[in-house]
């Protein structure tokens, strides 16, 4: 409708209404507005109905309305109106119609007592189905006008597009599977397909009750169309799976629920064991379990340049009693294998070991160990099965292959060291090496007996190449330490290590400190916290052992401590090199026993530490230690005897070392005139001693 086409008797009672008004009122001037016409933007499921609202904004003294809103009718199926502001009175016409091939809801009024709108004139309402713009014909002449009372057609208004969005809910195309079966141990997966879904969750049924899944602990997809869970054990046989598939709107569907059926394998397993050149070995065959059996084909592959078949079995299961078939063979196209076969009419059930077989290891040249596999052969058909009485194959079964591991002889390429020498709790580590070892087993020599070792109370690596102790007391002083490592046939012992622990003085200073606060009165008979550091240098030098103590004053303000025996801090005292000093001790205190400390003192060590040094002082460093030597600084140049008969002696006249021999049981030991003599002094004219 344009509103340039209203009547001319119209267009003058407008006018004449005009005139009426104006003569009332003050002029308002239109030409001042900023006017909108807008229409909204929804969203919606599909199939529902939608309301978009149609507001025109801003808009003062008008007269007439003429609109024309495009939509798409695919999408939209217009049904009417609502909420039509009570302004517009009784002349408000709207209805969809076609404008040519465009559909249109059409919006008219006028009234020559003009009126005044700033927000929503009505609701426009749809079933959607679809998505769809909402666009003014702008094109069309007349379509989209606003008039005033005067009915001149508004020149500044603004016209917004709307928009309707209809989003589809989910649809479940297809249900997981009823029931999903797997083997244990491998990868379980449930699928659902859905259109429109935005998101998904797994569940698993927990008795009455569904729990939400999530990704770990060998499940991934808890929140996609596939979810998968690896590694499945037997305990998930039964268990029930559903998934929740949300969309953009309308409550989330619930799918179909899948059971999960877990069967567990029936295993045969080769074993692992070892061997040396020459050696015999059993290779034990087993099953886990497997009922009702009335037939057992299996074949072994081999390699025959490392291992030969014996054509033997031991330890054969009980429920082969009739009809057990083995033979070692040359197979056309296989090589050589060790077959087994058995079948009796009347079935039985096996568990556990079967049998073992006889291999000799024939490998030369085993310069370190080595394996050699025993497998199965799973290529030909029917040499690894089992049947049932019905002689129907027993399904979900899996053969393990083994090994031999061939071993070479243990060889030591270096023993432990002879002789050690360690402070008094220093730790200790003694260490052997050797090629082809198999296992370390560490002795101690107890009275008589070498005595297996083993790890706790302080020791550790009793079955490795090194043996610590972490403290060595003065009960490991003169004890002896051996390894036995096991390879090929008879394990090697190593050589012996004698452990010495020296004693020494002890590695403690005693120390005293007077207390005082900040106003330098004594603090007395109170709980305070030291703290000792021994520094190089000087005072605040750097700092090579610290340590702590929780103390308490006397009645004088005095705490007495030994130190070295604190709760060790930093650095460590043992091994200390005294000569690269000087040192000094530097004391802290805390006056409420915390770890707050400020200084105390300090004081440079002179004497003490050369006591602790003399515990180091007189230790044989290298040389055998046997033999005498002459002292520095004596006049003699030839030092003392280089050889004599057991028990002689020797003594210093002045002027030389003599020599006399030894004596007889009983026989006193006499000095005459300052030489030794046995039995008596000589009388008169009696000769001297030998020289």
């Amino acid at each position: 409708m344009k509103i340039s086409s209203i009547s001319s008797r119209m267009k003058q009672a407008l006018v004449g209404a005009v005139v009426v008004v104006l003569a009332a009122m003050a002029f308002q001037s239109v030409s001042a507005q900023s006017i909108q016409v807008r229409a909204g933007t929804v969203s919606s499921c599909g199939g529902d109905t939608v309301s978009v609202p149609i507001s025109i904004l801003n808009a003062n003294n008008l007269g007439a309305i003429s609109l024309s809103l495009n939509y798409n009718n695919a999408n939209l199926t217009y049904v009417g109106y609502n909420g039509a502001n009570p302004g517009l009175g009784s002349n408000l016409i709207v209805n969809a119609t076609m404008m040519g091939s465009t559909p249109q809801v059409r919006i008219a009024w006028f009234n020559i007592v003009p009126i005044n709108l700033n927000g929503v004139i009505l609701n426009m309402r749809f079933v959607a189905n679809g998505n769809s713009s909402m666009v003014w014909d702008l094109v069309t002449p007349g379509n989209c006008e606003l008039a005033d009372s005067a009915a001149n057609v508004l020149s500044n208004v603004s016209y917004i597009n709307g928009n309707v969005t209809a989003a589809v809910a989910p649809s479940i195309t297809q249900q997981p599977q009823a029931n999903v079966q797997v083997v244990a141990g491998a990868t379980a997966t449930f699928t659902v397909t859905a259109t429109n879904a935005a998101s998904y969750q797994w569940q698993r049924q927990s008795g009455s009750t569904w729990t939400n899944l999530a990704n770990g602990s060998g499940i991934s997809g808890a929140t996609a169309a596939s979810m998968s869970i690896a590694n499945i054990a037997g305990s998930l046989n039964n268990t029930v799976y559903r998934v929740l598939v949300s969309g953009a709107c309308g409550n989330p569907l619930t799918s179909s629920s899948s059971t999960l059926r877990v069967v567990v394998p029936v295993v045969t397993t080769i074993g692992t064991v070892s061997g040396c050149p020459g050696d015999t070995v059993s290779i034990p065959v087993s099953v886990d379990m497997v009922n009702n059996v009335g037939a057992v084909s299996l074949s072994v592959t081999y390699d025959s340049t490392k291992l030969q078949c014996l054509n033997l079995i031991s330890d054969l299961h009980p429920g082969f009693s009739n009809n057990f078939l083995y033979n070692c063979g040359v197979f056309p196209g296989l090589g050589r294998q060790f077959r087994v076969a058995w079948f009796d009419l009347n079935p039985t059930n096996l568990s556990g070991l079967l049998f073992k077989m006889k291999f000799k290891v024939i490998a030369t040249n085993i310069s370190a160990s080595t394996s050699t596999s025993v497998g199965w052969d799973l290529v030909t058909p029917g040499n690894c099965e089992y049947a049932d009485a019905n002689a129907d194959i027993i399904p979900n079964t899996q053969f393990v292959g083994g090994a031999v591991t061939l071993q070479s002889a243990a060889t030591i390429t270096a023993s432990p060291v002879s002789n050690l020498t360690v402070p008094r709790n220093a730790p200790v580590t003694i260490s052997v090496s050797a090629t082809n070892a198999q296992a370390y087993q560490w002795q101690r020599l107890i009275g008589t007996v070498w005595t297996n070792l083993s790890n706790g109370a302080g020791v550790s690596g009793a079955n490795s190449a090194s043996l610590a102790i972490a403290s060595a007391d003065q009960s490991y002083n003169n004890s002896y330490f051996r390894a036995v490592i096991t390879g090929c046939s008879n394990p090697v012992v190593s050589g012996v290590c004698s452990l010495r622990v020296r004693y020494g003085v002890s590695d403690r200073i005693s120390y005293q400190a007077v207390v005082r606060n900040s106003a330098g009165e004594l603090v007395r008979n109170q709980a305070v916290g030291v703290r000792t550091a021994l520094t190089r240098d000087s005072i605040g030098g750097a700092t090579v052992y610290s340590e702590t103590h929780a103390l308490s004053t006397n009645a004088n303000g005095l705490v007495s401590f030994e130190f070295g025996a604190g709760l060790v801090a930093t650095g460590t005292m043992l091994g200390l090199d005294w000569s690269d000093g000087p040192y000094f001790i530097r004391t802290e205190v805390d006056l409420n026993g915390s770890t707050n400390y400020q200084f105390l003192g300090g004081q440079q060590l002179l004497s003490v530490p050369f006591a602790l040094y003399a515990a180091t002082a007189g230790s044989v460093a290298s040389g055998t230690g046997s033999g005498l030597r002459s002292a520095s600084g004596n006049s003699g140049s030839s030092g003392l005897p280089a050889s004599g008969a057991p028990g002689a002696m020797a003594y210093w006249n002045g002027t030389e070392w003599l020599m006399i021999p030894p004596g007889t049981n009983g026989q006193p030991l006499v000095f005459c005139n300052g030489v030794p003599t046995w039995g008596a002094c000589p009388t008169p004219g009696a000769s001297s001693p030998a020289r």
